[in-house]
């Protein structure tokens, strides 16, 4: 149904709000998740000195669980974030997209212009969608944050 000039456009919506999430995945990991990180491997190594050579293998096994437990936290917080965004932003586009398929009528492939208008009712459709959940990597970004304080 799309044409190539609707594709190409909605593959740059796309890319766009790709490159817009993976930088703030990437600085979430740098600047948040890397500290928690390092702070679960120094407590780790600090089990095992606390125990010695005489401490017995639960105490090890109990005490690494507890210092592992933020940065797993962290990581389900974050991957059920993007999750969710992932979802609304599927729904979204399948919204823009049943909207379009609505609007189809059986003479709409002899006239290119009717199609024209079903295309790019779509794509401003998109394009809302694309900025509405640009608007929303801030506030997502700040839950996740939140949560690994």
């Amino acid at each position: 149904m799309a044409s190539p000039d609707l594709q190409s456009k909605v593959n740059q919506l796309t890319a766009t709000i790709q490159g817009d999430v993976s930088s703030m995945v990437d600085e979430i990991e740098r600047l948040k998740l890397r500290p928690v990180a390092r702070k679960m491997h120094s407590c780790i190594v600090s089990c095992y000195d606390k125990a010695g050579k005489n401490g017995r293998k639960e105490q090890i096994e109990q005490c690494t669980q507890q210092c592992q437990m933020p940065y797993q936290t962290a990581g389900a917080v974050t991957q059920q974030e993007l999750g969710n965004f992932q979802n609304r932003l599927q729904r979204a586009m399948m919204q823009c997209q049943d909207d379009a398929q609505g609007m189809i009528t059986p003479d709409m492939g002899e006239d290119s212009r009717k199609m024209k208008r079903v295309e790019d009712s779509m794509l401003k459709c998109i394009e809302g969608v694309v900025s509405k959940s640009r608007d929303g990597l801030k506030p997502m970004k700040q839950r996740i944050e939140s949560q690994m304080s």
